[in-house]
């Protein structure tokens, strides 16, 4: 019995063994050409040429037999967030009966730049385990188009059926002519490509004129177009990339001419102090002029401090009506007038107003006059009166242990005046600055900082009570202009969302508890009176049936009055409604 065995673990460490020998004697490699294992070279770097969509660079994935299943694979994708690799190893071809021994490839694919610092290696099938290659990192190598930007990166304006624009500044002489005097403006030759670009070349109107990354242009450049190329050793010199074509415009910076500020302060609808009151029109306009056509943004700084867009169309949105040439201003000088127009419908119009006159001579931020965030020489200033209004800000509340202060936010110019002009009404009682009732105390009115004309109303609560949530509060204001009510909602603002108990004031809590026990005492008198019916029915039946029934009886049924009887008679059971119980007629005599 012990021979067969001992044979057996034999053979089994033999086959072991042998496996073992053929996975370790097993190569697995990458290579650039289909060569046989023994004598192809392992790549270290795999690289990937991009001329176009497809590459032009072939890889192979070799090994000798027994293998099976050869496959790339990709080790950090997904560290990377490489997401379209696999696919594409996965779709390489089977060479294996091309070439005579275990091969794939790829070749003809899609690549993408950012799988540039991949790593990839061949996997093949050995014996249930596998075979990897030594790991091969991936260059994808490339030269994009190149663009034609300024020295901040933006590029160009791109104008409709005119192309793109540059423009350089043009200082005007009394001849009309650009003066040499204006601004000379830097551009550069932006390219994306892998190695990076070292060689660069400018075009004027279709001919060389110039090397670098950066060339800079002043006014001799108006009416021409300039082109650039760039090239990383991917490219003959001779088919080096090149730039879209930019038309280089003159550039008077946009100004502001005049507005109608003044003269709307001094007319209606304005009145002293630069007051305006509710709901009515102001209609803002600026002239302004400049080439390329310029733009105009309406600003407002807030009382406190806060610049913002004015609440009405901004720059290329905005209302324009374009002037005519005139006098002696250059055909190219575009000159027109903007429009805002407000309607003053609430305290937040409150602040000052200007305009700005702005050029997009770039893709970035517009070059303007005065600032964006701050106002020239001339501004409008609007302070808004009219009657009591809600601010954007609902009633809230500020809860400190069994204490709390309701805080109402409202907004009026000129302020409620106390003592009579602001009062908090709860339950119809009406309280003043500093008045209390019962558990309630109207603190102070206070100035909200941050919102202009708009103050805050505070109300104490001490100490909080259950029944508070049923109080009906509101503010009541009242200037010149009208009056306001707001209302206070004490059941949101204290927990509204709680459980019905929970919420029940305890007089109403006093009065279902009596409803239950007078429910209670009906039903059981009900049940007394239907029992005491069972017990004994009704005996109005018609006559002959009942007369029927009680002569069978007497003739027939009648004991004797000394029989015996089989079972023991009760005494019939009458109730005690008072108490809800059932009593035999011996306990009730």
């Amino acid at each position: 019995m012990g021979l067969p065995l001992a044979v057996t673990l034999l053979i089994m460490l033999s086959m072991s063994s042998a496996q073992m020998m053929s996975q370790i004697m097993a190569q697995v490699k990458i290579t650039d050409a289909p060569y046989p294992v023994a004598n192809a070279e392992q790549l270290n770097q795999v690289v990937w040429t991009m001329h176009g969509t497809p590459t032009k660079e072939a890889i192979y994935c070799v090994s000798e037999a027994p293998v099976s299943q050869l496959r790339f694979v990709c080790t950090d994708c997904l560290e990377k967030n490489i997401t379209d690799m696999v696919n594409v190893l996965n779709s390489a071809q089977d060479i294996t009966r091309r070439v005579g021994f275990p091969a794939v490839t790829l070749k003809d694919i899609a690549v993408n730049t950012n799988w540039t610092g991949a790593t990839i290696m061949c996997q093949a099938a050995l014996n249930g385990g596998t075979v990897d290659s030594s790991p091969a990192t991936v260059d994808v190598r490339y030269l994009r188009q190149p663009h034609v930007v300024d020295s901040n990166g933006q590029s160009p304006v791109l104008i409709g059926n005119q192309g793109y624009r540059f423009f350089v500044e043009c200082v005007r002489g009394a001849d009309g002519l650009c003066q040499q005097s204006g601004r000379r403006k830097t551009l550069k030759c932006d390219v994306q490509s892998n190695p990076p670009a070292t060689q660069y070349r400018w075009l004027k109107n279709g001919s060389p004129s110039g090397t670098g990354a950066e060339i800079t242009i002043g006014t001799e450049m108006i009416g021409q177009s300039i082109q650039c190329q760039a090239n990383n050793g991917l490219h003959d010199e001779s088919n080096m990339p090149l730039s879209q074509a930019v038309q280089i415009d003159p550039y008077s910076s946009a100004k502001l001419l005049k507005d109608n500020f003044q003269k709307l302060q001094s007319t209606s609808p304005f009145l002293a102090s630069n007051r305006i009151e509710m709901n009515q029109q102001v209609n803002m306009g600026c002239e302004v002029e400049g080439n390329p056509r310029p733009i105009v943004y309406w600003r407002m700084r807030k009382p406190n401090g806060d610049v913002v867009d004015a609440a009405c169309p901004q720059g290329l949105e905005g209302q324009y009506q374009e002037l005519p040439p005139e006098g002696g201003r250059s055909a190219n000088i575009v000159r027109l007038t903007a429009l805002c127009s407000l309607r003053i419908s609430n305290y937040s119009y409150s602040g000052q107003y200007w305009c700005a006159a702005c050029s997009q001579v770039s893709q970035g931020e517009p070059e303007c006059s005065p600032s964006l965030e701050t106002p020239g020489t001339s501004s409008l200033n609007v302070q808004v009166i009219g009657a009591p209004s809600n601010s954007d800000a609902p009633p809230s509340i500020e809860q400190r242990g069994n204490d709390a202060t309701v805080l109402v936010h409202y907004c009026a110019e000129p302020m409620p005046r106390p003592p009579r002009e602001i009062v908090f009404s709860i339950d119809q009682n009406d309280l003043q600055v500093g008045q209390s009732w019962e558990n309630f105390r109207f603190d102070s009115a206070v100035t909200n900082n941050t919102v202009p004309n708009c103050y805050i109303a505070r109300l104490s609560i001490s100490p909080v009570r259950e029944e508070d949530q049923y109080r009906r509060i509101a503010l009541k204001l009242q200037n010149q202009f009208g009056s306001k009510q707001i209302p206070v909602s004490m059941d949101a603002l204290l927990g509204g969302d709680s459980a019905m108990v929970g919420r029940m004031p305890t007089f109403w809590m006093y009065i279902l508890i009596g409803v239950a026990a007078l429910l209670f005492v009906i039903c059981i008198i009900a049940v007394c009176v239907r029992r005491r019916v069972k017990d004994h029915p009704d005996y109005n039946e018609p006559k002959t049936k009942a007369n029927l029934n009680i002569h069978q009886e007497n003739d027939y049924f009648e004991p004797p009055p000394n029989a015996p009887r089989l079972f023991a008679q009760h005494p019939p059971e009458v109730c005690d409604t008072a108490y809800g119980v059932y009593l035999s007629r011996e306990a009730v005599v």
